[in-house]
């Protein structure tokens, strides 16, 4: 007797794991392929609250950063196989999200300013070396994040935000624009501006 209690209500277990799974409404998981199209940039304070944007005229060197947007845009989008099974029913059949794949990689990064930075940085050198990534396994140099970028898989939100932030002081000239340009694997760069800022 008590065998067959525990055979039912097993059957009756079974029957509403797969019940809802069957019932979850989920839509179909797509890979969106993705080109990069261009840059959006804006200047960041570091002293100031999330999300330190700021449009001042002077920020002290010691706190100046770069927000960077990479604004992509959408090709094609392909349906994905999903295999049902049910160990996704005792997760409670959570959706599975789209995937974005990026139609071409950014190879290098390289930051200008209209100004001679330093003795060594006359204008039109490139300033990488003194930028570091805010990354969330810590400050990170640029070459080091653009490896990270390589193994990205993005899922939900394609967007890359980066947040960059100045770590050397410049020489006798205060006022800068700097500009960023980001060379992709298909041969294209992608370049914007800031607004200019005094670092003081």
């Amino acid at each position: 007797m008590i065998k067959k209690i525990i055979f039912l209500l097993g059957i009756a277990m079974m029957s509403q794991l797969m019940v809802a799974c069957i019932d979850c409404n989920c839509p179909k998981p797509q890979n969106i392929y993705f080109t990069n199209n261009g840059l959006a940039l804006k200047n960041m304070d570091r002293s100031l609250p999330s999300p330190m944007l700021s449009s001042a005229g002077t920020i002290a060197a010691a706190n100046y950063g770069i927000h960077i947007q990479v604004l992509n845009e959408q090709l094609t989008a392909q349906n994905r196989r999903v295999k049902w099974s049910l160990m996704q029913a005792a997760y409670a059949c959570s959706c599975e999200g789209n995937y974005f794949i990026s139609k071409e990689s950014i190879s290098a990064i390289q930051i200008f300013s209209n100004n001679d930075f330093d003795s060594s940085h006359p204008k039109g050198t490139d300033l990488s070396l003194y930028f570091k990534v805010n990354h969330f396994s810590g400050m990170i140099s640029v070459t080091e994040y653009i490896k990270t970028l390589k193994d990205l898989n993005y899922s939900n939100d394609p967007s890359i935000f980066t947040y960059i932030f100045l770590q050397n002081a410049p020489g006798s000239n205060k006022k800068h624009k700097f500009r960023i340009v980001f060379s992709l694997s298909d041969g294209r760069s992608l370049l914007a501006e800031t607004t200019e800022v005094e670092l003081a």
